[in-house]
């Protein structure tokens, strides 16, 4: 399926209990590369009044949109990113995702069992996300089929297939790991890109919010941007038109990119006996 230019990239913040809940998190809107909005999201039921307040005061000062975690959730992140079939994009991303979530169970089909089925939404009709993980590094992540048909009259009658949007998903450490056989934490692997603006170190997590800690969130959200811009450009100098770079799972399904490019069957297809 076509992708838009547009690319969300974000990231959640929690309580560091076993639970880990979300408390807030942040994001950017990308077209192409410019940088069309930033804002902050936070969780009305576990941030205190006064952290709240600490949070609108940040937003107003420095230009950002400030919501609820549910405004995120359907004007963000399915109002604009699932509607514009924006790529996105974090670090660490299955996490992020479950930190959305207000439900899950199982995930159903072939493809995803043994995976789980993540509902962002109070809305029933938005697609769910489905997640399974695949090793330590990578997982697949999709939107499931939605509710309403979005196929027209006419196209049912033809009998056409009309495919489901099933979204494209990068998380940036697996991309990263896939592409140098390395696993890295945000900010070593900013180090190793040698991004324009690197993470900063904290030691405030789950602790009481200060204006500094919600500076922190912010700028991860950036750094991941970097690494994957910087990350894209080298997938794109191995021309691979065959491709996509949600696809790029591990150094195998890289490997197998370039062996699909070059025209090369994979020796089961040629003697299947």
């Amino acid at each position: 399926q076509d992708q838009s230019e547009w690319t969300l990239v974000f990231d959640t913040e929690t309580k560091t209990d076993a639970a880990q809940p979300r408390r807030f998190g942040a994001y950017q809107l990308y077209n192409g590369n410019t940088l069309n909005e930033v804002g902050i999201f936070f969780d009305a039921e576990i941030l205190e009044s006064t952290e709240q307040s600490l949070l609108q005061a940040y937003a107003s000062t420095h230009g950002l949109k400030l919501m609820t975690k549910a405004q995120f959730v359907d004007d963000v992140f399915y109002g604009i990113a699932y509607e514009l079939r924006a790529t996105i994009v974090g670090f660490n991303l299955p996490f992020d995702l479950s930190r959305l979530a207000v439900r899950y169970g199982p995930a159903r089909g072939k493809t995803m069992r043994g995976g789980f089925t993540i509902q962002l939404s109070s809305n029933p009709w938005k697609p769910r996300v489905q997640v399974k993980h695949l090793s330590a590094r990578a997982a697949f992540i999709q939107f499931t089929k939605p509710r309403p048909r979005f196929d027209t009259r006419g196209v049912r009658k033809r009998k056409l297939a009309v495919p489901p949007r099933r979204g494209a998903f990068i998380d940036v450490k697996t991309i990263a790991a896939a592409m140098t056989s390395r696993s890295f934490t945000l900010g070593k692997l900013a180090n190793s890109l040698e991004t324009e603006h690197r993470k900063h170190s904290t030691d405030e997590h789950g602790g009481t919010l200060t204006e500094a800690y919600i500076a922190y969130a912010v700028e991860d959200v950036r750094v991941t941007w970097e690494c994957y811009r910087i990350l894209l450009d080298k997938f794109e100098k191995y021309e691979l038109k065959q491709s996509r770079f949600s696809q790029i799972l591990s150094e195998a399904s890289l490997g197998k990119a370039c062996l699909r490019e070059m025209g090369i069957q994979p020796w089961r297809e040629l003697q299947p006996d």
